[in-house]
């Protein structure tokens, strides 16, 4: 069977067409991205569980309860965290299938957990990192949270397509996404966006198991973990292939990459997508 091939444009996006090349990537790698997704979002939900319990939290939102904030606003922030972690890591899959979507190549799935399987421990790393900086923000009232997390999106997606260091992807994705905070506006609506997405389908799909199962029974507590990690599986896909998205078109506008990638074209010559040697190569 052919596989679908991601369609990226290769010039600056606006904000709708963004959406679009992502959820063309997505259906591109639909089997790696959501599989992998939903394994991270099932684990979190499991972990998540005797946490909310510890603090009190009730579903099916597992909001805050009123005797015991402090705990559940430990939780709420470790969740965040968690969050973070996750879509670094998917992020990795999904920029190891946005370079060749940008050129027009399709990406055997066998090659591309190969790829990302190269780059795991750095690729924890990363997830490490913006969990630890999302626990710390999260916990300071939410304050500092949206700026970190919208600079902290594009790191993973740098550390596969520009072949560079852990730390020097973070760098790039700060670099990057702070350039004008168009990036940072661009990751936190679309989180938020999907915040609203996930809370009306995830409230919908506890009011069906609480009328088809009832409450407090075994079955519909095993049954609304997973519910919720299944409507966390298409967000966290999606969120990741945005951010994979984003960090192409982000160098777009900021290092001339389609410019770059047209002179050497134009020349015959072989396109690597990594900064330091596709921007070299298109001035000799």
């Amino acid at each position: 069977m052919e596989e679908t091939r991601a369609v990226i444009p290769m010039r600056p996006l606006t904000f709708g067409e963004l959406l679009d090349a992502a959820v063309s990537l997505l259906r591109a790698q639909a089997p790696v991205l959501l599989g992998a997704a939903f394994v991270l979002a099932t684990a979190e939900q499991f972990a998540l569980g005797p946490l909310r319990d510890w603090a009190h939290m009730d579903p099916p939102l597992y909001w805050f309860s009123g005797d015991y904030i402090g705990q559940s606003w430990l939780v709420f922030c470790i969740g965040m965290a968690l969050e973070a972690g996750i879509l670094a890591l998917l992020g990795g899959f999904a920029g190891a299938a946005a370079g060749p979507g940008l050129l027009g190549r399709t990406v055997p799935r066998k090659a591309l957990l190969r790829q990302v399987g190269r780059r795991t421990l750095p690729l924890l790393v990363i997830a490490l990192v913006a969990s630890a900086l999302v626990l710390v923000t999260s916990l300071v009232l939410m304050l500092p949270w949206p700026l970190l997390y919208g600079l902290l999106g594009l790191a993973s997606p740098a550390l596969m397509i520009d072949r560079v260091g852990p730390f020097r992807a973070v760098g790039r994705s700060f670099k990057l996404a702070g350039r004008g905070l168009r990036g940072v506006f661009i990751r936190v609506g679309a989180y938020l966006s999907w915040a609203a997405i996930r809370l009306a389908l995830g409230l919908g799909a506890a009011a069906l198991l609480e009328i088809w199962l009832g409450r407090q029974t075994t079955l519909h507590t095993i049954a609304l973990i997973l519910a919720w990690a299944i409507v966390d599986t298409v967000a966290y896909a999606t969120l990741a292939c945005i951010d994979a998205v984003l960090y192409l078109e982000v160098r777009m506008r900021v290092e001339g990459l389609d410019v770059a990638i047209g002179r050497l074209r134009r020349l015959d010559r072989p396109v690597d997508l990594a900064s330091s040697v596709i921007l070299g190569a298109a001035v000799r």
